[in-house]
C-alpha cells in the first residue's frame, strides 16, 4: 500500500518565514524605540499579519492514507473516506466529488503558466489509470509538478489500488462519508486580532 503522505503549498513555508522575520524585526523596532503607546497599538496588526500568513500559506494541507483524504482548509478540514468518493478533478484545483457535494482543496491550486509551459508528455506518462480521460488526455492541472497535479498523483494512487484490489467493490459508506471539523479556535484568534488591530488603528 502506498504511503500516507501530508501535502502543503510548495512556497507556503518560505513565504511564512519572510513574513515572521519580518514582523519580528518590525516588533522589535517599535519596543527599541522606546514608544510604548505606539507598540501597543501596532503590534496586533503586525501579528494578524503573522497570523493570517500561516492561517493562509502554511496551515492548509491535502492529507492522504488508508482511511481516506484530508483536506485542511481554511476554515474546516474535511476527512473523506475513500468509499464515498466518486471522482478527482484537477481543472482549476484538486477538488474531491462524493455523491452528495464536492470540496476543493486550498492547500493545492491548479499549475502557473510558467508550470504549464515547462510541462513536457514525459510528465504525463505513467500516471495512475484514473488520471487520463478519453483519448488518453490529460488535464494541465495533473502535472505532479503543480500542487494540484501532485496531490491528485498521490490520491488515485491509493484509489486506484483499493478499486484494483477489489476493496471498494463492496464497501460501505457511514453517512455521507464525509466529516467535517470546524477550526475554531483559529476563527475566534483570527476574529480577536482584526478586532485589536481596528481598535488599535482607530484610536
Amino acid at each position: 500500500m502506498t504511503q500516507p503522505v501530508v501535502l502543503r503549498p510548495r512556497f507556503g513555508l518560505i513565504l511564512c518565514i519572510l513574513v515572521w522575520a519580518i514582523v519580528a524585526v518590525c516588533i522589535v523596532s517599535l519596543i527599541a524605540l522606546g514608544d510604548a503607546g505606539t507598540a501597543l497599538r501596532y503590534t496586533p496588526a503586525f501579528l494578524l499579519a503573522a497570523f493570517g500568513c500561516w492561517l493562509l500559506f502554511w496551515m492548509p494541507a491535502v492529507g492522504v492514507d488508508a482511511a481516506g483524504v484530508t483536506l485542511v482548509n481554511l476554515a474546516r478540514t474535511v476527512r473523506i473516506t475513500w468509499p464515498a468518493i466518486i471522482d478527482v478533478d484537477t481543472k482549476y484545483s484538486l477538488t474531491i466529488r462524493t455523491r452528495d457535494a464536492k470540496f476543493t482543496a486550498w492547500a493545492a491550486p491548479g499549475p502557473s503558466r510558467i508550470t504549464t509551459y515547462r510541462a513536457a508528455k514525459s510528465d504525463v506518462a505513467h500516471l495512475p489509470d484514473s488520471t487520463y480521460g478519453a483519448g488518453g488526455s490529460v488535464r494541465i492541472g495533473d502535472i505532479p509538478s503543480s500542487d494540484s497535479g501532485l496531490a491528485a498523483l498521490n490520491i488515485r494512487r491509493y484509489w486506484d489500488e483499493l478499486r484494483r484490489d477489489g476493496q471498494l467493490d463492496a464497501a460501505t459508506i457511514d453517512g455521507t462519508g464525509v466529516v467535517t471539523t470546524w477550526h475554531t479556535w483559529q476563527l475566534i484568534v483570527l476574529g480577536a486580532l482584526v478586532v485589536a488591530t481596528a481598535v488599535g488603528i482607530l484610536v
